[in-house]
């Protein structure tokens, strides 16, 4: 899975944007429609992995002259994964899982992760002695304490900060992070609401402030790794990478720093994050202003026009709310919409420019991403709990999680 899960969640929202913006002609209506778009998505995240596959041959990230039976070996590798990763969301989807296939493969992906990189066990070749160290910065701690190679002191130092593989610094932030996205995901303005069909049936009617979730920072960073995907290829092929050559002087390049591609060059350099604050504020001040603008305005945008155009808008809402007898407290039926207009496209830019910030703070710490993905992961770890707690409450015994476990009731 050299390109992880990243063509299967591209394509998902690629498709869905360009549906919605009608760049594509599709009838959600027509179950015909549905299951064309959703075959076409699944061709799309394949081609993908194909395309992906067969440029990073071309550059060279495998290595030169490779010979016809190594590139084929490549592909079936590379793209027989990738089929695996799309099979296994389409099954999921079908029916055999509880919400839709990437959200629960991209949920489960950052979970394990963020288990291997706290709690892994799995021993690392550290430098050319041959000394190892646990993958699991707490695991890492541990064995810290009993090091042959090290002091006691310096072990426990090296298991705060330490660059090539998990520390414990970075893990106190992520798990800070998440408990922050929890709070964040509890915030909601409640409107008062009345039921037009009976009196005396008062209640509210909840916004949230991550109306949209975290897809405008999963949009973010799709649009920024197609960004350094293309520069890479372009810079390789034509450069061959080279700090030397004419070409990457103008255009930057490309370094390998732990087994991660680092642009430290201007202008690419505006678009990857610092590998520390200190240093990306002595040594790259403007990446701070450049790249936190484009997380920010990115997220905005999106969310901006996701809202308007996913079924959750103002308009949507204030159909939903008349479709089931009830009205805000003190409005007419007609003037709902309006309200709402008031509220709801405030709640999904404030949430998402609230998340941008979140993620891009993360990475100024040096957490290489993990920001992001912890503020992806809980936000669909909530979106889950909602769809298994809803349909457990509807549908009892009935429901797929009473099916898996086997035992009805109710929460």
């Amino acid at each position: 899975m050299e390109f992880g899960i990243f063509p299967l969640i591209s394509s998902g929202l690629i498709m869905q944007l360009s549906a919605a913006l009608r760049l594509l002609k599709v009838n959600f209506k027509l179950q015909q429609d549905r299951e064309l778009f959703q075959s076409l998505t699944k061709l799309f995240a394949l081609l993908q992995y194909f395309v992906l596959t067969n440029i990073f041959i071309v550059s060279g990230y495998y290595g030169e002259d490779l010979t016809i039976v190594q590139i084929g070996l490549l592909n079936v590798q590379l793209v027989g994964a990738g089929l695996v990763a799309i099979l296994l969301s389409e099954i999921i989807d079908k029916g055999f899982g509880f919400a839709s296939g990437n959200m629960t493969i991209d949920t489960v992906v950052i979970a394990t992760n963020l288990v291997s990189d706290t709690l892994g066990i799995t021993q690392i070749k550290v430098d050319e002695e041959g000394n190892t160290e646990a993958r699991g910065s707490l695991i890492n701690l541990f064995q810290g304490f009993r090091s042959s190679n090290k002091t006691f002191l310096g072990g426990i130092i090296s298991s705060f900060n330490r660059d090539y593989l998990p520390n414990l610094n970075t893990t106190v932030i992520v798990l800070a992070i998440g408990a922050a996205i929890c709070y964040l995901q509890c915030l909601r303005v409640e409107l008062p609401i009345r039921s037009t069909k009976a009196r005396g049936l008062n209640n509210v009617y909840p916004i949230r402030l991550l109306h949209t979730g975290a897809l405008p920072i999963v949009f973010g960073y799709v649009l920024l790794t197609i960004i350094h995907l293309v520069a890479f290829v372009f810079i390789q092929c034509i450069g061959k990478n080279d700090p030397s050559s004419i070409f990457c002087k103008i255009f930057g390049h490309y370094e390998s720093v732990n087994n991660l591609l680092y642009a430290p060059t201007f202008p690419l350099s505006l678009l990857t994050p610092p590998r520390s604050f200190a240093n990306g504020l002595l040594s790259q001040p403007l990446t701070f202003v450049a790249f936190s603008a484009f997380m920010l305005i990115n997220a905005i945008w999106f969310a901006s026009k996701w809202q308007a155009i996913s079924g959750s808008s103002a308009r949507d809402l204030a159909l939903q709310v008349k479709e089931q007898g009830i009205t805000l407290v003190g409005h007419r039926e007609q003037s709902v919409a309006r309200e709402l207009g008031k509220v709801v496209p405030v709640a999904s830019t404030t949430g998402a420019a609230i998340l941008a910030v979140v993620s891009v703070a993360g990475e100024f710490l040096g957490l290489k991403g993990k920001a992001a993905a912890m503020v992806i992961g809980v936000t669909a770890a909530f979106s889950l709990l909602e769809i298994i707690s809803v349909d457990y409450q509807q549908s009892g015994g009935q429901s797929a999680l009473a099916q898996v476990l086997g035992a009805p009731g109710r929460f």
